[in-house]
């Protein structure tokens, strides 16, 4: 954990004009989880800035060739579901998401990797990161829904649902896809 402590990043992000001065007591919980998330990875409160504004964007850059593993139907369909899922949460803290997440994939023949995986890569552009269940109550539930709209129009406009046949090193692309069940 960091050694930067709740009233040094209020006071950045107040510097950086993230937050507002006095702070609401929401903005002292949100500051919390995120050195809870991040704290590790800042060596100097400055280095949290790139953090919180990735976070604070209404939208992330999902690279090229990720955006192709999310092209398909099983997919879309599954991120709208987490959507829906996160639409009717109250609170995003504490959500059940090691079980909620592949409950939601299983009806789509995702499997529980690739859920999660499509789940961080339409929420932060991303491969790796903090956990999920730090992640919702982060980026809060405007966000995320504007994110997973977000990819869902990239996804649907355009080429439509038809992912590239090779990736770049000349060997067939492989999407996100469900399985099907055996019968």
């Amino acid at each position: 954990m960091s050694e930067i402590t709740r009233a040094q990043l209020l006071t950045a992000m107040q510097r950086w004009g993230f937050l507002e001065d006095p702070a609401p007591d929401a903005a002292l919980r949100w500051i919390d989880t995120f050195l809870e998330a991040y704290g590790d990875r800042l060596a100097h409160v400055d280095d949290a800035f790139t953090y919180i504004a990735d976070l604070r964007a209404e939208s992330c850059v999902i690279p090229a060739l990720e955006l192709e593993r999310l092209r398909t139907r099983s997919v879309l369909f599954f991120l709208d579901s987490v959507g829906q899922y996160i639409d009717h949460q109250p609170e995003l803290r504490g959500l059940p998401l090691a079980h909620d997440i592949p409950a939601i994939a299983d009806e789509f023949g995702i499997s529980a990797a690739d859920a999660f995986a499509a789940v961080r890569m339409a929420l932060t552009g991303q491969k790796d990161g903090p956990q999920l269940e730090l992640l919702f109550p982060l980026l809060g539930h405007d966000r995320m829904l504007i994110r997973i709209g977000a990819v869902s129009s990239r996804l649907l406009h355009g080429r439509g649902l038809e992912p590239i046949k090779f990736g770049p090193d000349g060997n067939p692309f492989e999407t996100i896809d469900a399985q099907k069940p055996l019968d």
